[in-house]
């Protein structure tokens, strides 16, 4: 949910100042996690029975699946024999996918199960108002990134160690990662190089942008090292940016850090549960737009880096620095103008010091979205927009607007002040409402 709402700011943040912005999203189809899964849901089933796979409720699937990688999980690290059965169905994952089998029993559990997984994000980035071009499979690329490896291995890029082939990052001031198995299958960090080569293929780009938690930092760094030897322009032209977990206000003192492997994570779907019932018990009704609001704002206001302590009840309230906040400002300077009716609002150069103070507040704008786009951080848009709310209150609260003599000039202001405020909370990802 956090990469996503990032993720989706800043390509508003960057479509905004004028570039083409293709969101794409890289999933992993294949490799030991999903080998561990796999395991686990035979074991539910008892044995390789796809049809019974119908006895999963569909509404269930996703939470079913991640009970699955769970308990395969802790299968892998306590039990020797499991672990080996594992390390066997990772390695005929990689054989299906190679082979086109659709028909055989692990084939058919394999390929629903993977279905069902694009399903749920289907339907999640749809409930969230997110949206990709392209979903890149890591078994789309695991046989590019192999390939380029074998070849950077002939070239002195790569090395071998102990059956296996790996960058020594050591040499760059960095760590040592394995690129291929001794098992002669490839990591999560070959076919991240395979994802970089097909993605230049299918766009050309002038900059990526990869957004991950931060655990990912060091990994990337390698990864991004061992393409600068033979790629250097595409290892030049990738930004890698990190954030931290998101835990609930009431688990800030916990100390625990939370895992999917041992299903302890936050869910994305808990978070919109939690914010949906603080707004309900605050405003007695189901506001999904003001929900999304609440948890984007309060994700994006903080700059990207460290761990999110999210507080839906502040997230939700309507006088504090949230996303509601601003979606009712919005709406208030949008009533303000329908109150006006047909009075015609024209901007004039004969300001008084108090319309001059709320206009060079507005035109801090494009200043502020520039900087953002240079530094790619969007909490400086939030800051923006909330500073800009409280310049606009101290304003109205002091200057009549409507039936005034400078009415058409205030009422100029106000447009621009509501255009503002849309604009902005556009590229958060939030709706900007005429009525809430």
């Amino acid at each position: 949910l956090y990469t996503s709402v990032v993720g989706d700011a800043i390509s508003n943040l960057l479509e905004q100042a004028g570039a083409t912005v293709h969101r794409v999203n890289f999933g992993g189809d294949v490799g030991l996690h999903v080998g561990k899964t796999l395991w686990a849901i035979c074991r539910e089933l008892g044995g390789e029975h796809p049809e019974k796979l119908a006895t999963v409720p569909d509404d269930g699937r996703a939470e079913w699946m991640a009970k699955a990688y769970v308990a395969g999980t802790a299968a892998y690290e306590e039990d020797e024999s499991a672990r080996k059965e594992i390390i066997q169905l990772n390695k005929q994952v990689y054989q299906l996918q190679a082979a086109k089998d659709h028909n055989s029993n692990l084939a058919q559990i394999y390929w629903t199960c993977r279905q069902w997984s694009y399903d749920y994000f289907d339907a999640f980035y749809a409930r969230i108002g997110s949206h990709f071009e392209k979903y890149y499979p890591e078994s789309s690329v695991a046989d590019t990134g192999l390939a380029v490896v074998k070849k950077q291995l002939a070239n002195g890029v790569f090395k071998e160690s102990d059956g296996a082939v790996i960058f020594a990052g050591d040499d760059h001031g960095l760590h040592n990662r394995v690129f291929i198995t001794s098992e002669g299958l490839p990591t999560y960090e070959a076919k991240d190089v395979g994802l970089i080569m097909a993605k230049w293929q299918d766009y050309h780009f002038d900059l990526s942008v990869v957004i991950t938690g931060n655990e990912q930092a060091d990994y990337m760094a390698v990864v991004l090292k061992a393409l600068e030897q033979f790629e250097p322009k595409l290892a030049a032209a990738t930004r890698h940016l990190t954030h931290g977990m998101v835990k609930l206000a009431d688990e800030k003192g916990s100390g625990s850090k939370m895992s999917s492997r041992k299903g302890n994570i936050l869910r994305a779907v808990d978070v919109l549960e939690v914010a949906a019932t603080a707004n309900r018990e605050q405003s007695g009704k189901d506001q999904p737009e003001v929900v999304l609001a609440a948890v984007k704002y309060a994700f994006l206001k903080q700059r990207l880096g460290g761990d999110i302590i999210y507080d839906p009840v502040e997230s939700v309230s309507l006088t504090g620095n949230s996303g509601p906040y601003l979606q009712y400002a919005h709406a208030r300077a949008c009533s303000i103008l329908a109150k006006a009716g047909k009075v015609t609002p024209k901007p004039s150069d004969d300001l008084e010091p108090a319309e001059r103070a709320l206009l060079r507040n507005l035109m801090m704008y494009n200043v502020v979205v520039g900087q953002a786009v240079v530094d790619l951080l969007p909490h400086s848009i939030c800051t923006y927009l909330y500073e800009l709310s409280q310049e606009f209150n101290r304003f109205y609260e002091n200057n009549r607007v409507v039936d005034d003599p400078r009415a058409s000039l205030r009422l100029a202001l106000v447009r621009q002040y509501a255009d503002t405020l849309k604009r902005g909370l556009t590229i958060l990802g939030i709706e900007a409402p005429e009525h809430i």
